[in-house]
């Protein structure tokens, strides 16, 4: 049987992506031995990776869309502006969710979510 086990996502500034999935995100560290990879711990043993660009490894948004669950996406979206993360999206309803899409620093699309109330 094939598990899921990690995503990597190829980065302009190391970084400066690990501030921004640390800060922003709140993501828990696992590992940063810039300037190879930073590595960050999900749930379930799963791991995010961050890796450099290269000749083989290009930055390309839009080709993968991470999704993280909060507390309150509203709450979490209006702090963007702030903290100069764009805002792709702003908050929708999808059935049992609401949703948002903000960009990480080379402009990936990270979907934030949390459950509706009420």
């Amino acid at each position: 049987m094939v598990q899921f086990s990690a995503a990597m996502l190829v980065c302009s500034d190391l970084a400066r992506s690990r501030d921004f999935y640390r800060k922003i995100i709140g993501l828990k560290l696992r590992s940063d031995t810039i300037p190879h990879w930073v590595e960050f711990e999900l749930a379930g043993g799963m791991h995010l990776y961050l890796h450099p660009a290269s000749d083989l490894l290009a930055v390309r948004p839009g080709s993968l869309q991470l999704a993280f669950t909060v507390e309150n996406v509203d709450l979490f979206v209006a702090d963007c502006p702030t903290l100069e993360v764009p805002v792709l999206q702003y908050p929708y309803d999808e059935g049992t969710l609401r949703i948002a899409v903000i960009a990480d620093p080379d402009g990936y699309p990270i979907q934030i979510g949390s459950r509706r109330r009420g």
